[in-house]
């Protein structure tokens, strides 16, 4: 098995991390391995390389050791990519989706 699960959103659904628990599982994974890196960037560098595989070069530049950490596959990520991939078609899913992430508490 790989892993990957395919997602199926429909036009009127938003993210809710009770029905993803393995993305969910899988973001608070990442974000307690990534809690010690205080940078204001640090969603937006997790966002952006898992939606679209793509960081800003002053990021690499700036922030070399969290984004070897989001780049590097040291966390699976495969459910939280898999999501990405799959709301591409709906701008209110991807935003609610990018919210959650932006406003995860690791204690």
């Amino acid at each position: 098995m790989n892993g990957y699960k395919i997602y199926d959103i429909k036009d009127a659904d938003r993210f809710n991390p009770y029905v993803y628990p393995e993305v969910r599982d899988e973001l608070d994974r990442l974000f307690s391995a990534a809690y010690l890196f205080t940078t204001p960037e640090k969603e937006n560098i997790i966002i952006s390389y898992l939606r679209d595989h793509s960081l800003h070069s002053h990021w690499l530049l700036e922030h070399k050791e969290l984004c070897d950490l989001v780049t590097h596959g040291k966390c699976q990520t495969s459910n939280i990519e898999a999501l990405f991939e799959a709301c591409r078609g709906n701008r209110q899913f991807m935003h609610s989706y990018e919210e959650y992430i932006r406003n995860i508490d690791v204690e």
